[in-house]
């Protein structure tokens, strides 16, 4: 009797390793989708170690890895056994670390040049509402560029994407209180941060009026 397909990869045979690995694709191809798993048990530890190596720290790495079996998987129909499916799946996990580096570089960059701007547009309408002059609504830009990132997210979520208090809270793991708290700190900063620029121009005018006269 023919030994179950999922079972070829456990099974101590004088077969080589790579016949073994064959013979599961072999057996994935033919329809038998647990033989996968076999697959992806004797290649995870290749795998997730060429993706560590290549990648910047903070990148989630075990989603790349996921998405390479993933991958695979869907264009199995394409590989040629009997050629190297170690080189086959790098192939494949070097194409998703490149993209999820530059989703992340792009990312990094939407928020370093756009944000601030997208953001001062939406919290300009809340001052407004406060009767803030135009030049405190100009100054504000200035400030949200030097916000930390993480504060900037968070006003990001309230005024951008008009997230409640509950829903910013759910997102980022954390009570409506806190977030509150932390949203009011933040205008405080900002209000603060407008109020030093308004002062520092306000004492340059007298020294300025002095020189020209």
């Amino acid at each position: 009797m023919e030994p179950e397909p999922s079972r070829l990869l456990s099974e101590r045979d004088p077969e080589t390793q790579s016949e073994r690995l064959d013979a599961c694709i072999r057996a994935v191809q033919d329809g038998d989708r647990s033989a996968f798993r076999q697959v992806v048990e004797q290649m995870l530890p290749v795998i997730r170690p060429y993706v560590v190596s290549r990648t910047l720290p903070g990148v989630d790495v075990d989603e790349i890895v996921q998405q390479t079996f993933v991958e695979a998987y869907k264009n199995l129909g394409e590989y040629r056994l009997g050629t190297s499916f170690k080189a086959w799946l790098i192939t494949i996990a070097r194409y998703q670390t490149m993209k999820e580096t530059t989703r992340l570089r792009r990312q990094a960059d939407y928020h370093s040049r756009y944000v601030p701007v997208a953001l001062a547009d939406q919290m300009e309408k809340q001052l407004a509402a406060e009767s803030v002059e135009d030049e405190r609504l100009l100054l504000l830009r200035d400030c949200l560029s030097h916000v930390k990132d993480s504060s900037r997210e968070l006003i990001r979520l309230r005024y951008a994407e008009d997230l409640s208090m509950q829903e910013i809270g759910e997102s980022l793991q954390r009570t409506a209180g806190a977030v509150r708290k932390e949203l009011c700190l933040i205008r405080k900063r900002l209000h603060e941060c407008i109020d030093d620029k308004l002062q520092l121009a306000q004492a340059d005018q007298p020294a300025t009026r002095g020189g020209v006269e």
